[in-house]
């Protein structure tokens, strides 16, 4: 059965809450802060959850954003922030081809982080599973495969399928950082899931991992 990585991004005010249903997910807190069933997350923090999330603005916030990613069928409505005072938006969502997803099978569901110097170019590379990245600071460029996506301001969301090689770059003027989720084996748990396809040894990397999450679809 396939399944699909989806993207929103939620925003709270004072007073703000909602409730979203039951399903595999990350949020990470890009501004301000919020309550996550009775636990505060504050920017620049994430969490894992698969059970029913209740959402709140946090007392002493005057205004939040979050980045969310889910693992759902391919056809399922989108899981809007459902509440008052809140924005809610589906910014991406792409079906994962490159991973045979069975029902009751075990993948690793990872949220990361990867910081590139200014000036870099990353050089020819896949993934051992697909991800959807958002950027965090900086410029970026990257072209997957022969899908060319030029000039990704910070908030900007694009899709890597894992099977097509990627080249990546960005400004000279300041370093680069995204956020991403991925689907990969579970036997990738603590490896970077880079597969390196220039010549000599690998390029060091300032990455990541924020959270392993072994889950079952």
């Amino acid at each position: 059965m396939p399944y699909a990585m989806r993207f929103y991004q939620d925003q709270l005010v004072p007073g703000g809450e909602g409730e979203l249903p039951a399903a595999q997910r990350f949020i990470f807190v890009r501004y301000g802060a919020v309550i996550a069933n009775g636990k505060k997350i504050q920017a620049d923090e994430y969490a894992y959850f698969s059970e029913t999330l209740t959402l709140s603005a946090a007392p002493d916030t005057e205004w939040s954003q979050i980045w969310r990613w889910e693992i759902a069928q391919p056809n399922a409505d989108p899981l809007l922030l459902a509440g008052t005072d809140t924005l809610s938006s589906l910014r991406l969502s792409r079906v994962i081809t490159i991973l045979d997803m069975q029902p009751d099978g075990e993948w690793l569901f990872r949220l990361d982080t990867l910081t590139s110097a200014p000036g870099r170019v990353t050089p020819r590379h896949q993934h051992h599973g697909p991800g959807i990245r958002c950027l965090y600071q900086g410029t970026f460029n990257v072209q997957d495969g022969t899908d060319l996506m030029e000039n990704k301001q910070p908030g900007d969301c694009w899709w890597e399928s894992g099977s097509a090689t990627v080249v990546a770059w960005h400004s000279r003027q300041m370093a680069a950082r995204f956020v991403r989720a991925l689907v990969l084996p579970v036997d990738l748990e603590g490896v970077i899931s880079n597969i390196w396809l220039s010549d000599g040894p690998p390029p060091k990397v300032d990455w990541r991992i924020f959270i392993d999450q072994k889950i079952t679809v």
